[in-house]
């Protein structure tokens, strides 16, 4: 909110309602693009919008017009003109790229989403949500240009470096139920293989020797040696690759992906981040921010983040979002007080969001009937009832809690399924690696469980 001279209050838009409501309006300032796209068919396509105070709006597409569609996006909300320049120069470092055409970029974009679609590829989310509205309708009124999809007609899906044995398998058994048997292509990039791996031949190996090694580089990190590090973890993803079952491992996909795909807005502070509802009371902005300072700071410095939060105490005056922080800073630093003061603050702040996920959180990882908690399984409305879009904090624990469930339901398809989903989302670095090492711990039990 803001006020003019006369007292008016004006509803300021978040940035991302700004885009879907107002960015049509804006002119065209201009579209880039990498200058080789024709040829690998594989697009760096970026959206200029200019606003009336002369900063710009760029909405970045990645397009592979191969197979996938648009597969990520982004963008940079009203920003000078030349840290802009200055993005395109850094991408101008990586590619060469070249100014096109409004409607040979709308082309680009609306063809690698028709031709994924003919095969069930849908393009990233936040397309759907938010960056599609830098374009214009897909209309008659828009000039058609034919834009080459696929080989010779043929979705051709190129694994790249970052796409796991799981992923390959859930996009090919898609292929393979869409385009048919012999209708698409696969092509391994193995110019991307880590050459630290090649000492082990992987493919070449049994399931029973693979379990061999794992079992005998297992006793050798439990005795805190690290020479054999190197060769665990292709070897952990390698064993789990045999032990999921593709079509299992699809279902848990689609079902964590379709729960998962939540909305969020770090733009926005809402008073129930702190344990508020929502139009209960006022909080002024400081302290919000307070808050958001305070929790990341939990993360790298616990020490200065509790004198901190002390202060906050005292400027707060009796938020629940003080006594969150608390948790939090006990938790990271392994504290015996915290068990207790969960529970203390469970029975507090019952309907306080971020702390019956905690709770919940604790339940699930000290009881082993998971039947026995009430709240399970875990939905989305059973701790944001009547919201549509949280905070990312909140995204994060809610993605916690259901990495802990995974793991206790002891099943193997989910947990791959679920290590898969967290790549379909953008999260802290912080945040990513505590969920992709909680992962990876669980397969490494798994293992350790199964094949002992």
């Amino acid at each position: 909110m803001a006020q003019n001279k006369g007292g008016k209050v004006i509803q300021m838009l978040s940035p991302e309602n700004y885009i879907r409501k107002k960015a049509r309006s804006l002119p065209i300032y201009e579209c880039m693009v990498n200058e080789d796209w024709e040829d690998t068919q594989m697009v760096q396509l970026s959206v200029v919008r200019q606003h009336t105070n002369g900063n710009v709006t760029v909405c970045f597409y990645l397009v592979d017009l191969m197979c996938l569609g648009v597969k990520d996006t982004h963008y940079l909300f009203n920003i000078p003109l030349t840290e802009y320049r200055e993005q395109l120069e850094q991408m101008n470092e990586k590619m060469s790229v070249i100014p096109i055409s409004y409607e040979l970029a709308h082309n680009i974009v609306f063809a690698g989403i028709e031709f994924a679609d003919e095969y069930g590829f849908k393009p990233h989310k936040d397309f759907t949500s938010i960056t599609r509205f830098m374009l214009k309708e897909d209309t008659d009124d828009i000039e058609l240009i034919e834009i080459e999809c696929g080989m010779e007609g043929k979705p051709t899906y190129v694994r790249s470096p970052f796409d796991d044995n799981s992923k390959v398998q859930r996009i090919i058994a898609q292929l393979e139920k869409t385009a048919g048997p012999d209708n698409y292509i696969f092509m391994d990039e193995d110019d991307f293989e880590d050459d630290q791996y090649d000492d082990v031949d992987l493919d070449g190996m049994t399931f029973d020797e693979k379990k061999g090694l794992f079992l005998d580089l297992s006793k050798q990190i439990e005795k805190e040696t690290d020479e054999e590090d190197e060769r665990f973890v292709p070897l952990v993803n390698s064993l789990i690759d045999d032990l999921v079952d593709i079509d299992q491992y699809n279902k848990y996909f689609d079902e964590l992906y379709l729960e998962l795909n939540i909305e969020t807005d770090d733009n926005d502070i809402p008073n129930q981040l702190l344990g508020i509802e929502r139009d209960s009371q006022l909080i002024p902005n400081y302290l919000k921010d307070r808050f958001i300072d305070i929790y990341y700071l939990n993360t790298e410095n616990t020490k200065q983040a509790a004198k901190e939060l002390k202060l906050f105490k005292k400027e707060s005056n009796g938020l629940p979002g003080a006594d969150l922080l608390e948790l939090q800073n006990l938790e990271i630093e392994g504290s015996r007080k915290y068990p207790g003061r969960l529970k203390e603050y469970a029975l507090k702040y019952p309907d306080y969001s971020l702390i019956r996920i905690l709770w919940v959180t604790e339940l699930v990882t000290s009881e082993k009937d998971l039947q026995k908690i009430p709240e399970y399984p875990f939905k989305f409305e059973t701790f944001f009832p009547e919201r549509t879009t949280i905070h990312p904090i909140e995204r994060f624990k809610f993605f916690l809690l259901h990495a802990f469930v995974a793991a206790m339901e002891n099943n193997l398809n989910k947990i791959e399924a679920f290590g898969s989903v967290l790549g379909e989302f953008n999260f802290t670095e912080t945040e990513e690696e505590v969920l992709g090492t909680i992962i990876s711990m669980f397969k490494v039990n798994y293992l350790l469980t199964h094949l002992r």
